[in-house]
This record gives structure tokens, C-alpha cells and sequence, in this order.
């Protein structure tokens, strides 16, 4: 069963304050996304599986990761950095190997999402059964 848009608009609702609490099930697994304060006045999507989050999900060959995390991608070099070596190196005739090499990119899996538009994207990309549990703290 997933979600319908109406419970999608009560997601997003539940997760745009200060406050907020829902619990789905995805998959089989048991996910909690929770409001938490990562920043002074800087607020996060938290994402927990099964009540929890281990840092071996942040690497990109874990299922759980893969699934439930929003991927992060940076270059290893600043931007100044490859400036300074494709200069080095000879500015448009730099070899091609060369470039790839500097524009290389990694990323990180995160437990946190800065949107509920893009988490939902992503979930229902890499799952196939989402369903809402309950929405609000229970108590």
C-alpha cells in the first residue's frame, strides 16, 4: 500500500515545525523521521530504521544507507585547488585523465534530509512499499 497524496500533505505538515514525529513502514522496516535541532536555529529531517542509526549506513554499501539516507556528494579538492592544477597542468590542454582525476567526487549517506519533498522523492524511488503508521508523538 502507499501513501496517498492527502497523508503526504499531513507529513510534510507534521515536519515543517519545530516539533515533529512520524513513523512509517517501508519495506519491512520500521522508519521514525523526527524534527531535531542539528545547529543553533538550524532544524533536520532525523531519519532512525528500526529506532535506530548506525554510522557503517553512511557509507554508500549499505542497504539500510542506500534506502533511508540522503546522499551527499562533494569533490575531494576545493574549487580553487582544481583552478590552481588544471593551471599547473597546462589550463585547456590539460590532459583528459588529468581532469577526471581532479573532479573526482565522493558521497556520504546522512541521516538527515532538509526537505520532506526530497526525502519523499528518494524514498519512493528505492523502496517499494511505503506505508504511514502514525503521525504526531504518541503518547
Amino acid at each position: 500500500m502507499t501513501i496517498t497524496k492527502e497523508q503526504w500533505m499531513q507529513v510534510e505538515t507534521e515536519l515543517s515545525g519545530s516539533w515533529g514525529h512520524v513513523e512509517m513502514l517501508i519495506d519491512g522496516f520500521k522508519v521514525s523521521l523526527q524534527i531535531e535541532r542539528i545547529k543553533s536555529l538550524k532544524y533536520t529531517i532525523t531519519t532512525y530504521v528500526n529506532g535506530q542509526w548506525c554510522g557503517k549506513w553512511m557509507r554508500e554499501d549499505s542497504d539500510e544507507g542506500k534506502r533511508f539516507f540522503c546522499p551527499k556528494s562533494s569533490f575531494l579538492l576545493s574549487t580553487k585547488d582544481r583552478a590552481d592544477l588544471i593551471k599547473i597542468y597546462g589550463g585547456k590542454r590539460c590532459p583528459k585523465a588529468e581532469l577526471e582525476r581532479f573532479n573526482k567526487k565522493y558521497t556520504t549517506l546522512m541521516p538527515h534530509w532538509n526537505s520532506v519533498k526530497s526525502m519523499r522523492r528518494h524514498f519512493e524511488k528505492n523502496n517499494q512499499s511505503l506505508e504511514l503508521v502514525s503521525i504526531g508523538f504518541q503518547a
